[in-house]
């Protein structure tokens, strides 16, 4: 009788446990679609098309509760919003779909459910400005989101830039992010990189063979030159902070450069190539050929594409 009350004592505990846990956590992905609404506008329709597409929520209304108490951001205009959606579409989830191996669905398999969309970046508690540079993901990684900042720029670069700033800000050079190589593309790969890695973690033995070049927890990666940067076993000089920023920054070169300039002028050492081959295999393995990903972002069907999105919001 006693180990019988005993036994139901233990289970009543674990119980509460469970339901504690689970009242305290307000980041808990849903195992099945979540019932969602959507507002009546061209803005809604659109977040209802790509949940129901591609079972994305995005979401653009500062919300406190997704992350930390001291964390301060600009939220995102809503006639940013539309365009940059329509923008993620095109480089991020038509442009996977584009290249991706059939059989392993990556697009479906490995997207992020959750996006949060801000104004310019996000600040833990320091005043001033909003995350790394302008767009910065600020360390907010998890395994179930992707956060995203810069659409105020990006918005007003759309209405008042030119094509050709506008293309360039898209998939070349950020005049407003930092790092700015492979523009608004480039920043979108990298921060979903981050989202892989905390999912999946950085490739196996990722960060041997330049082990000793990392420049933990300083800012003297910035004092570091491209050159010097790529015969120590990096891509840029900002993946040398650590092995999830130097993973990033792999993948964001990737998507930016074409692969015999990366092969002539980034692989400056048996590190360097190294890294890049386990980067590659990497994301083969898992369905996304990065070369093939890369020719389809500077191809002119999407600068046609994307232009035509200028054209619409300008």
């Amino acid at each position: 009788m006693r180990k019988k009350i005993i036994f139901t004592a233990v289970m009543l505990l674990i119980a509460v446990f469970f339901i504690k846990c689970k009242e305290s956590n307000t980041l808990d992905v849903p195992e099945q679609k979540q019932e969602i609404t959507f507002d009546d506008t061209p803005l809604g329709k659109k977040l209802k098309y790509m949940y129901e597409k591609y079972d994305a929520i995005i979401s653009y209304k500062w919300d406190r509760n997704v992350f930390a108490q001291n964390a301060l951001a600009d939220p995102a205009a809503e006639e940013d919003v539309l365009p940059y959606v329509e923008m993620m579409e095109e480089v991020f989830f038509k442009a996977i779909e584009k290249v991706q191996t059939k059989k392993t669905d990556f697009a479906n398999k490995e997207t992020p459910l959750n996006f949060y969309l801000i104004g310019s970046g996000i600040n833990y508690g320091e005043g001033g400005n909003f995350g790394e540079g302008t767009v910065g993901q600020a360390g907010n990684i998890q395994p179930n989101r992707l956060t995203l900042g810069g659409l105020t720029e990006y918005g007003n670069l759309i209405r008042n830039g030119s094509e050709d700033k506008f293309i360039e800000a898209s998939i070349d050079r950020s005049a407003f992010g930092f790092p700015a190589e492979g523009g608004l593309a480039g920043f979108l790969y990298h921060e979903f990189t981050h989202y892989i890695d905390a999912k999946h973690d950085i490739p196996k033995g990722f960060e041997k063979p330049a082990f000793d070049n990392y420049l933990r927890g300083t800012s003297a990666y910035t004092r570091v030159k491209y050159n010097d940067a790529r015969k120590k076993g990096f891509m840029l000089p900002y993946g040398m902070q650590n092995e999830h920023e130097d993973f990033a920054t792999y993948v964001q070169v990737l998507v930016w450069k074409d692969r015999k300039t990366i092969e002539d002028n980034y692989v400056l050492s048996n590190a360097t190539k190294e890294k890049l081959k386990l980067v590659y295999d990497y994301y083969l393995e898992k369905g996304l050929d990065l070369y093939k990903l890369r020719d389809y972002l500077h191809s002119d069907e999407l600068r046609e594409k994307l232009l035509k999105i200028k054209e619409k919001y300008k």
